[in-house]
């Protein structure tokens, strides 16, 4: 029988000594680099812009009916969380990953090259739509490649489905963005009760809702990718208000992000702040 060390050594101490010994050497933080992480943001993007934007473009067209927009975006996140999702986390949106951030879940510096992935997956999945359609003179009935873009890109005012103005929009898109985030960060806490398995179908399910609830009103953006996706092949009036569709879904992370790290469990700060202090203590 063992008896118990009568001077233990404080857990701080005992915490610094883990820091600096072999226990969190680079072959345990050793993950997908930041490369790899971007290629997966872009990959990921393109997939949720390529099945969402695709089931908007055309669901008019082919009497698809008002389910298959928030449907194809729903499976098109699904597919982007089961596949990348151990790699980059999946992100997918620029507003995640800024509340990530803000949630301190993610650290800031990887924050630029996860929404710079994030841009280029969504510009080719929206570019690829607009040069197919360009190939097509059977769609020259329903309008130009540009006008076509248009129907399926962010607005407000006049662009608006149900011609809401900016102000509605605006009110929309944060509330949208701020529940989306925190789905996210809930789904993915350490706490969560929801299985591995079953967050990609929560996640997915959240974001199709949450687009078809804002469709009357901008077109449901939700994300700043998505909404550049179209908007880069839409003429000069989408592009005026691509800026509604950056902003109002990047207070809505802020807020839901700041909330998480102010109210939300506290290790899931630690994991995060422990690996930036050991990159420190190897530099």
């Amino acid at each position: 029988m063992t008896t118990p060390d009568a001077n233990p050594e404080p857990v701080d101490d005992v915490f610094e000594q883990e820091l600096e010994s072999d226990v969190w050497g680079d072959e345990e933080l050793a993950g997908p680099s930041l490369v790899s992480r971007m290629l997966a943001e872009a990959a990921g993007t393109f997939i949720l812009v390529f099945m969402g934007v695709g089931a908007m473009l055309f669901a008019t067209i082919l009497g698809w009916g008002t389910l298959a927009v928030p449907f194809g975006f729903a499976i098109g996140m699904m597919i982007a969380v089961l596949i990348f999702g151990h790699v980059s986390g999946a992100h997918a949106n620029p507003a995640v990953t800024v509340g990530a951030w803000l949630s301190g879940r993610f650290p800031g510096r990887d924050v630029v090259p996860y929404i710079i992935g994030q841009l280029v997956g969504g510009a080719l999945a929206g570019g690829l739509f607009f040069v197919l359609r360009s190939g097509n003179p059977v769609l020259d009935q329903v309008g130009t490649p540009v006008e076509f873009m248009a129907a399926a890109s962010n607005g407000f005012g006049e662009r608006s489905p149900v011609q809401f103005g900016l102000l509605a929009a605006l009110i929309v898109e944060v509330i949208i963005a701020a529940l989306l985030v925190a789905v996210v960060l809930s789904v993915t806490s350490l706490r969560s009760r929801v299985g591995a398995a079953a967050a990609p179908v929560t996640i997915g399910l959240t974001f199709g809702f949450l687009v078809l609830i804002a469709i009357p009103f901008t077109n449901g953006a939700l994300n700043p990718a998505r909404a550049t996706s179209t908007a880069l092949y839409a003429g000069i009036d989408v592009i005026a208000q691509l800026w509604l569709f950056w902003l109002a879904p990047l207070v809505g992370a802020a807020i839901a992000g700041l909330l998480f790290r102010a109210f939300g469990p506290e290790e899931d700060l630690i994991i995060v702040e422990t690996i930036e202090e050991i990159e420190v203590i190897d530099d």
